[in-house]
């Protein structure tokens, strides 16, 4: 409901939880781009009252997804967090 969602922002800041499955992989430790749509989707839903400002935390660690408008009206999304290399590998063709 709209209120749980509104729960979910303190002090201006939204907050919440993410787990992500890739087909054919299973559980993975993040997802930028479900971050971000995760992010888009709760502050659509709080309305008026939402948030331009988010932490979605994955099981990796925890991502920041800030929507900001730019000087043309356009609205960019800006994911940052920690990145960790966690595989390393060649290919022989």
């Amino acid at each position: 409901s709209e209120m749980c969602i509104r729960d979910s922002i303190r002090e201006g800041v939204g907050r919440i939880r993410m787990r992500v499955h890739e087909r054919g992989v299973g559980e993975t430790q993040s997802c930028g781009t479900g971050a971000c749509a995760a992010a888009a989707a709760m502050r659509a839903w709080a309305g008026p009252e939402g948030s331009d400002s988010w932490l979605v935390e994955v099981p990796g660690g925890v991502l920041a997804v800030d929507f900001v408008m730019t000087e043309a009206g356009a609205e960019h999304v800006v994911l940052s967090g920690p990145a960790e290399l966690v595989f390393d590998g060649e290919l022989h063709a």
